[in-house]
């Protein structure tokens, strides 16, 4: 699964910033396999992104995997629906949680008709398990709102990777199995706090490290500092 010590080239990134980045457009990440397009997330940049770089050339199914709902993780859900309706492209949408996805298309006016929505454990082409990472916001009126986020476990015949978009630590469970190669490769969302990084450091060797991707970046975070800890990055 590596090549020369580095981490192999899995997934296309096409994006790599967070939601207020000025250098770097969205996070977003693409995987092919055969005609399928599996598409992480759909930010607000990610549709022009698709367009402008011609990957939807030739795909036939696209399978969308949402991490959150936020707008720098769905923004652009609506108008990807509605290109593929028109070029005959089979759109999965891909959340535990069916209501949300099929709420939000429908605020946008999008027919139902025109796309599918499966939980992880729906997918028949590859094993996809969903984990979750308990988020809380707060309403005007002070009320406390669960918002969760999602990790998702990858794996086929030729891949297996952990996807957190989460800016935090993964959770033991998870931590053992990237350890023992159960999860070969880890994409990590940046860190805000300074101690996930150190907390990350110190429960990883070199060998390790080298099987970590940093992506979401932030503009201020120093890349370098992660490339010298032996880290990859998305950028």
């Amino acid at each position: 699964l590596k090549q020369g010590g580095v981490m192999r080239k899995v997934l296309n990134f096409i994006g790599t910033g967070t939601a207020f980045s000025k250098e770097n457009i969205n996070n977003a990440a693409v995987y092919r396999t055969n005609d399928k397009l599996v598409l992480f997330d759909c930010a607000e940049t990610t549709f022009h992104e698709l367009i402008k770089q011609n990957i939807l050339e030739k795909v036939k199914v696209i399978d969308v995997i949402i991490t959150r709902f936020l707008s720098n993780n769905i923004g652009s859900l609506g108008t990807l629906v509605l290109y593929c309706e028109q070029n005959n492209i089979k759109v999965n949408i891909i959340f535990p949680n069916k209501e949300m996805p099929y709420s939000l298309l429908s605020l946008f006016g999008i027919n139902a008709k025109l796309y599918q929505i499966k939980t992880p454990n729906e997918v028949e082409d590859y094993y996809l398990k969903e984990y979750i990472h308990p988020n809380e916001i707060t309403t005007t009126d002070n009320n406390v709102v669960k918002f969760p986020s999602y990790g998702y476990h990858f794996i086929n015949d030729n891949d297996n990777f952990y996807y957190n978009s989460d800016n935090k630590i993964i959770a033991d469970e998870l931590f053992t199995m990237f350890k023992n190669k159960k999860i070969y490769y880890l994409y990590q969302s940046n860190f805000q706090d300074r101690n996930e990084l150190e907390l990350l450091k110190n429960k990883t060797n070199e060998k390790d490290r080298k099987r970590i991707m940093f992506m979401h970046l932030y503009d201020s975070f120093d890349l370098n500092e992660l490339k010298n800890l032996g880290f990859e990055t998305s950028r």
